[in-house]
């Protein structure tokens, strides 16, 4: 197993059509890099969370992560505080580091949201896994309630990746474009609609109805495409709809 793993690492990456040997660390984008990442922070800092820090918590603590993203819950300000100076010193003995950008420390839940409401503001929010979550309310009002919404850098991402391949593809056939697109739409929908994220799902059919028309347009003469040849269009070949398909509270 050990040789095999050896040989992934050692494989070399493809960068402009050129082939560079890889002497160090695992290679951005190999299918052997996440699961050794996964291996590697399992025993740096997920066991030393459990087993360590969290013992000497005064309150309620929790670590979730994916990959290399995580977010730690403290009940505690005290303890916050403590887990961020700690977590430099135990990544350290690693050779790890976590990036000062992407690293923020909030005030977050319903005690937060009160403050907010008092003064007339937002409370802080945060984005883990392409959905930015924020504190609000139930629907009737009385309860503090976690919501998600799909993230400004994920949207703006994922609509400009897809208005890209459409550019390069929209000479493709009419059935076998829409057939693909359907497919993109469908994957975007079962990923990010979740729980109260109605509002980005209804945004990037939008913008994804948007730009099909508008490449459409572009295909023959400009102007051969119109609204209600596009919307005959939608009819024969129907799009997915956004609906949430992961109900967080079932």
């Amino acid at each position: 197993m050990l040789r095999y793993v050896k040989r992934f690492l050692k494989a070399g990456i493809m960068e402009e059509g050129k082939e560079i040997a890889s002497d160090k660390g695992t290679p951005q984008g190999g299918i052997i890099s996440p699961v050794l990442a996964n291996i590697y922070l399992h025993y740096s800092l997920d066991i030393w969370f459990t087993r360590v820090f969290q013992q000497g918590c005064h309150g309620q603590s929790r670590i979730i992560r994916y990959a290399d993203d995580f977010v730690v819950c403290f009940e505690r300000e005290a303890d916050a505080i403590r887990f961020r100076k700690e977590l430099d010193l135990r990544l350290s003995k690693f050779g790890l580091e976590i990036s000062p950008e992407k690293t923020k420390t909030i005030e977050f839940g319903p005690y937060a949201q009160s403050k907010a409401d008092s003064r007339g503001g937002k409370a802080s929010t945060f984005d883990f896994l392409g959905f930015t979550h924020y504190c609000s309310r139930s629907r009737n009002g009385r309860k503090f309630r976690m919501k998600r919404i799909t993230s400004r850098k994920k949207f703006t991402a994922k609509i400009r990746m897809f208005r890209d391949w459409l550019k390069a593809n929209r000479t493709l056939p009419t059935d076998e474009l829409m057939g693909k697109v359907g497919s993109k739409l469908q994957g975007h929908f079962a990923y990010y609609g979740v729980t109260d994220n109605s509002k980005g799902l209804n945004r990037f059919s939008y913008e994804v109805h948007r730009l099909l028309f508008k490449w459409l347009n572009r295909r023959g003469k400009r102007g051969c495409m119109n609204w209600e040849k596009f919307n005959l269009l939608l009819k024969k070949f129907p799009l997915p709809q956004p609906r949430i398909t992961v109900n967080l509270f079932a």
